[in-house]
């Protein structure tokens, strides 16, 4: 380091934000995520391998949120991991514990959380973006996904009993590399049904010390998106939700037009006054749900042995 690296230019590039930047992308990606290349189609494969972090950790389960809502021809989305994640109040969880509660379970589920993985993965082979290729990335995965690993890495007594051997996606040194693989179904989704475990045992480093020091290097803490700063605030939450539901321009419509003054007129003495409105019942508040346990990130019960000698 020289007395240059202490210029704004080199320390913005460094920490990979403006400081003093005006305005952000609402729709800015975490480039920690690895995010699969296809084609207009849908259609995109590639080779990975999943590694452990450098505190063994494998898999780690977090809640998200994935809150579409139209409106006037409009589209608002917000896709984020909830704080619920780890105990913590969610103002997402909070609309759906008020909707459950109210029977209107329908319109509920806009707010309702889904279960992800996250995983860290290095780029083997990624034909369509072979920039990516020997990178580690984190993974999020649906619960079919998981399975499908869980599956491999640790069958059934009854798979078990038909041949199935169990497969070391998480050795570096001496284990099996996925191929994802996604696809449009017949009902237009993308699905990675055909994603599959390569039966083939390689490894994806020269020696023990190249992936020790990889994997400690350049991996990423799965302890560390349990911890609160890793979600975003409540308040910030809270103004998602009311630009997703669009209260935001109800709110603006519903500003109050000044209108002009009128000169005062003589009152007619025979004229009734009007009735006064009832009061409005006050409507109790359904209770919020008891804040979630944090769940713990799933670790190698012996990595030395996963590892083949990785410490």
């Amino acid at each position: 380091m020289d007395i240059n690296a202490f210029n704004f230019d080199a320390m913005k590039e460094a920490v990979g934000i403006d400081p003093f930047a005006q305005t952000t992308n609402k729709y800015a990606e975490d480039t920690r995520f690895y995010k699969l290349a296809k084609d207009k189609d849908g259609n995109g494969a590639v080779l990975i391998r999943f590694l452990p972090d450098s505190e063994r950790g494998m898999i780690q389960k977090l809640f998200k949120l994935n809150t579409t809502i139209t409106k006037n021809g409009k589209k608002r989305f917000v896709s984020e991991y909830s704080p619920s994640s780890v105990g913590l109040p969610c103002p997402f969880q909070e609309e759906w514990q008020k909707l459950w509660n109210a029977g209107d379970k329908e319109n509920s589920k806009m707010f309702g959380r889904g279960v992800k993985y996250i995983a860290n993965i290095k780029v083997i082979k990624d034909p369509r973006a072979p920039e990516n290729e020997g990178k580690i990335f984190l993974f999020e995965m649906s619960g079919s996904m998981k399975d499908k690993i869980q599956n491999a890495v640790d069958p059934s007594e009854q798979d078990r009993a038909l041949g199935a051997v169990p497969k070391e996606l998480f050795n570096p040194l001496k284990g099996n590399s996925f191929r994802l693989v996604s696809k449009k179904g017949a009902n237009g989704q993308i699905n990675y049904d055909a994603s599959e475990v390569i039966n083939e045992v390689t490894s994806v480093y020269n020696s023990v010390e190249e992936a020790v020091e990889d994997i400690k290097t350049k991996s990423y803490k799965l302890s560390d998106m349990l911890k609160p700063e890793s979600f975003m605030s409540y308040d910030k939450l809270k103004e998602k939700l009311d630009w997703v539901t669009f209260k935001d321009t109800e709110m603006v419509q519903a500003q109050p037009v000044q209108a002009e003054v009128a000169q005062p007129v003589a009152v007619v003495p025979d004229v009734q006054p009007a009735p006064v409105a009832a009061p409005v019942q006050q409507v109790p508040v359904a209770p919020v749900a008891a804040p979630v346990a944090a769940p713990v990130a799933s670790t190698a019960s012996s990595l030395d042995d996963l590892l083949a000698g990785l410490v």
